[in-house]
């Protein structure tokens, strides 16, 4: 190859007539001495794509790539060269031919067999005679050879080197064009140069325009332009004009267009006045029938009530009959009872004069006898009278006195009395009938009693006995008890007896908890440990406090700091402790008591404050801490040593920080507080702040109304961009709507929407209790339970519409979608759902789809790839845990990761030490649930369709794996 003519990558080439271009100029891995040549023909003539023994050199079509080392090249290019001329070369690029000869040694091991290229051997000099000038000769001539294939080296480095920087320069520029190739690269050129020419023409024509123009100003001549100027100007007003012309036959047409539809709507309008007249009609129709029906059904209503009075009068008269009867037998019994008296009379008078009368002792005990059973039948006639006076039938009052008279014993509380002298029979009887576990149940636990004191009044338990009384018939014993009381009844028409229900309720619950009370002695029930978690969650549902502990101690009755009621951090010395240091940061363990004071002195601080409100429930309830409260509301007496001056300001200084702890406890756990407890906290603000501090007692009650009357948190706030427009369905009113007919950006919009719903709802106390992963607690955490079901039903949703169409296309149209819809979740930093959509694209039904997922374009399947990178749970979810960090609200976080975080602090720490509270514990659970609440405040800016929502509210339509996973061999059958 001669100097003046270099071959570069991208130079065309012919070889054996078929054309093709330099895609590769280098050395190779394993030939690193050699300089070989890659082209890529257009035609099928090679045998590879780019690769040569296993590493690819450049990219190209397969079977259409050679490699040719640098000497057969050369010779290649010399023969083709003697031929034909520079021109040639350069119009029809650099043609290269060669000899149906076989391949030299060198070039057999880089070109394929199946290549038709060779070079001529050349032929061997035949054997000289062996003499000392011929061996001088083919010293010299190794000499020279070896001269010259070092001097052929130096080149062939020379020419590597320059290549290099050629091939530096090209990757900088493709670099520089954003990695186009250079096909398109050289066409856009081409298109810039012809923009430049006809640029450059035009101004031309404008500087001889001016120069003319100039030149009429100068000498005050009129313009000469040119016939090439006017030529053009009249193409110029002739565009314009026919321009003109069409727009105004567009207009002309848009008129015609618009007293057509003005011609149809005048004429459709008498159409549908026609058809309103016509269904008015059918309406008025339809009225008159359904009156003439009411009409009907109103007399028939008044011979029912006819047949009702009939039977009431009949009634009245069975009633009037009885009365009178019993009136009868009253009387009877009245004197029989007057009889008795005359006979206790002379048994009494008899026994005064017993000295005077020769009576025995078995006379007097007669006697005596005889008068207690006299006072007994007194007794049992009264009580006879009542019940006739109550309505009750002679049957039932003979029956009652066989059983308690007829042999003459007193059994009134024989049952308590043998009770009490036994009490394993009382703990048989208890397991044994429910109403003596329910009376038993209540010495157990005080959170009913505590209810019916301030809830369920006198005069509300009366109305409960008249009402049950009047549903039963016995209206006599109703109008008894409101003589007897003197409270008029409220007679309320229900289908069943209220006392009735509500004590087979209150049976039913407490026959729970005395199961859960009982031991398994099978060993095939619940353990010790979830049988407690259980009664804990069943109490907790119920609203019912364990008595409290006689030993507790009053807050002011606490000793001073020492290490059975507080631990500091290793380091931290107690009577150094001043006003300036952080409770937060120094309390290691301590008790319900100390943890109160810390909370209400002169050293709180907010983080500590905020950390307890959070979480306190892991170690107390809420109806202890208002307890707890109180106590330090209430301060003791001034004593006899202490000034009155610090004893008054440190009461005062104490109660503002009581005020302080409730404020901010309703408003950051306003959830937490339910009615019960509401309303013990409005009693203790009316009955003891208000009358102290009466400005502070107004506001925590206003702060109360303000916290009901508003349905959302007073923290909660929204962004400032502005709200994207909603891509409606066409069929979103109609009974046929569907998920599948939402736009996959509208549905990630609204699924984010209805999952920040959820995730927003989520209180500090399910996670900071560990509900949600507790048998007896998960009543206690809804809001999180809610979440993970939803997450769980979305990955189903998503593996099941996938693999339910019949078609390869349309499981690829589904495969794309969700993606697609993924996408737009990570653009919307819903990181949760995303997890969500790669449970359901790693389901084993969809992996094996292999079919549907090759249909996918290469540019959707790399979406997947970016949610697997992103959430890949390596080093413990590092990546996305630093992209969490970087997002700003509004985001929804992968739940699952804060669960593990919190499960990790609770296995990882013990909840009390040495019976004091491991408030270090809480304070790790306080960080984590504190960025939660960050991210449960800044809300999603988007509009909220219901008709959609509906439908994400419902259970999303999926089936289970095992059904899923058939219908996925159904589609696409093993091999």
């Amino acid at each position: 190859m001669s100097k003046s003519k270099k071959v570069h990558i991208g130079d065309k080439v012919k070889v054996k007539n078929q054309k093709g271009t330099i895609r590769f100029i280098g050395k190779t891995k394993k030939k690193k001495k050699k300089i070989f040549y890659g082209i890529e023909f257009e035609e099928k003539v090679g045998d590879n794509d780019g690769t040569l023994e296993g590493t690819r050199y450049f990219t190209g079509k397969e079977n259409h790539c050679v490699f040719i080392d640098s000497k057969t090249f050369k010779k290649l290019t010399k023969k083709k060269l003697k031929t034909k001329s520079d021109n040639d070369l350069n119009n029809s690029g650099s043609d290269i031919s060669s000899t149906n000869s076989t391949q030299t040694t060198a070039s057999s091991n880089t070109v394929s067999s199946s290549s038709n290229f060779s070079t001529s051997q050349e032929s061997t000099p035949r054997k000289s005679r062996k003499s000392k000038k011929h061996r001088k000769k083919k010293k010299n001539h190794k000499k020279e050879k070896k001269k010259k294939e070092k001097e052929e080296e130096q080149k062939e480095n020379e020419e590597l080197d320059e290549l290099n920087e050629e091939e530096r320069i090209r990757k900088e520029i493709l670099d520089q064009w954003g990695g186009k190739e250079e096909s398109l690269i050289l066409k856009e050129l081409e298109q810039i140069n012809q923009n430049i020419h006809k640029l450059t023409n035009e101004q031309t024509i404008l500087d001889q325009e001016i120069e003319i123009y100039e030149n009429s100003l100068n000498k005050n001549t009129p313009l000469n332009f040119t016939e090439d100027h006017k030529e053009r100007r009249n193409e110029k007003k002739k565009s314009l004009q026919n321009d003109i012309e069409e727009l105004l036959e567009s207009i002309k047409e848009q008129e015609s267009l618009q007293e057509k539809q003005q011609n149809e709507i005048n004429e459709l309008i008498p159409k549908s006045k026609k058809i309103e007249n016509i269904e008015l009609v059918t309406k008025v129709n339809e009225k008159k029938k359904n009156v003439t029906k009411l009409f009907e059904y109103l007399e028939g209503v008044k011979d029912k009530n006819k047949n009702i009075q009939q039977q009431i009068k009949d009634q009245n008269s069975k009633i009037n009959s009885k009365k009178h009867k019993h009136q009868l037998e009253i009387d009877e019994y009245k004197k029989s009872i007057d009889l008795m008296d005359l006979e206790i009379l002379k048994a009494k008078e008899r026994k005064k004069n017993f000295g005077k009368e020769i009576l025995t002792k078995k006379g007097k005990e007669v006697l005596e006898k005889k008068i207690t059973l006299l006072q007994k039948l007194i007794k049992y006639t009264k009580q006879q009278i009542f019940d006739l006076q109550l309505g009750k039938s002679l049957h039932s009052i003979k029956i009652k006195s066989v059983l308690e008279y007829q042999d003459q014993v007193d059994r009134r509380d024989w049952s308590y009395r043998v009770m009490k002298k036994n009490p394993e029979l009382m703990d048989l009887r208890e397991r044994i009938n429910p109403l003596s576990r329910a009376i038993s149940f209540t010495k157990y636990y005080s959170g009913a009693k505590v209810l019916v004191n301030e809830l369920l009044t006198k005069q509300i338990i009366n109305q409960l006995i008249m009402q049950h009384f009047e549903f039963e018939g016995k209206h006599l014993i109703r109008e008894k008890i409101e003589e007897v009381m003197s409270i008029p009844y409220h007679d309320v028409q229900l289908n069943d007896s209220r006392l009735r229900t509500l004590l087979r309720i209150a049976l039913r619950e407490i026959e729970n908890l005395w199961d859960l009370l009982m031991t398994d002695t099978s060993g095939f029930g619940p353990t010790k440990e979830e049988r407690k978690n259980l009664l804990e969650g069943k109490i907790d549902e119920l609203g019912l406090d364990m008595v409290a502990d006689e030993n507790e101690i009053n807050i002011w009755n606490e000793p001073e700091d020492n290490p059975k009621n507080i631990i500091y951090n290793s380091g931290v010395d107690p009577k150094k402790i001043d006003k300036s240091a952080r409770i937060f940061d120094i309390i290691h363990c301590a008790n319900v008591n100390k943890l109160v004071e810390k909370l209400t002195n002169n050293q709180t601080e907010v983080r500590f404050r905020d950390a307890f409100i959070m979480t306190y429930q892991s170690f107390m309830k809420p109806e202890q801490l208002l307890g707890k409260l109180k106590q330090r509301y209430n301060a003791p007496p001034k004593k006899q040593n202490e000034n009155e001056k610090d004893w008054v300001n440190m009461k005062d200084m104490i109660q503002v920080r009581v005020v302080s702890a409730l404020n901010s406890w309703i408003k950051s756990g306003w959830a937490d507080i339910d009615n019960k407890l509401l309303y013990r906290l409005i009693d203790f603000i009316k009955t003891t702040i208000v009358p102290t501090r009466k400005a502070s007692g107004e506001k925590l009650i206003k702060l109360i109304n303000d916290m009901k009357a508003s349905k959302e948190t007073s923290g909660t706030h929204t962004i400032k961009d502005k709200i994207p427009q909603v891509v409606i369905p066409k069929n979103l009113f109609r009974n046929d709507f569907s998920l599948n007919d939402v736009d996959e950006l509208e549905f990630a919009r609204q699924f984010t929407l209805y999952i920040f719903e959820l995730f927003q709802n989520i209180k500090p106390s399910e996670l900071v209790t560990e509900a949600w992963q507790k048998k007896g607690l998960r009543s206690k955490a809804t809001n999180v339970l809610a979440l993970i079901n939803k997450f769980n039903e979305y990955s189903n949703y998503v593996a099941t519409q996938i693999v339910l169409p019949l078609t390869v296309k349309d499981r690829a149209k589904m495969y794309t979608r969700f993606l697609k819809i993924g996408k737009a979740f990570l653009e919307m930093n819903n990181f949760d759902s995303i997890m969500s959509t790669i449970g359901g694209y790693t389901n084993p039904s969809v992996k094996r789809l292999k079919k549907t997922i090759d249909e996918v374009p290469k540019n959707i399947v790399k979406y997947f790839n970016e949610f697997k990178n992103l959430l890949k749970h390596e080093q413990g979810y590092k990546d996305y845990r630093e992209r969490l960090d970087k997002t700003e609200p509004p985001l929804v976080p992968y739940l699952g990761i804060f669960l593990t975080d919190i499960t990790f602090i609770s296995s990882g720490s013990p909840s009390v030490i040495d019976g004091l509270i491991n408030f270090s514990k809480r304070k790790l659970l306080y960080n984590v649930v504190s960025k939660i609440q960050e991210y449960q405040r800044v809300r999603f800016k988007f509009h909220s369709v219901h008709q959609i929502q509906i439908l994400f509210k419902k259970e999303l339509p999926s089936k289970n794996d095992k059904e899923l996973y058939k219908d996925s061999l159904k589609r696409e059958p093993r091999n």
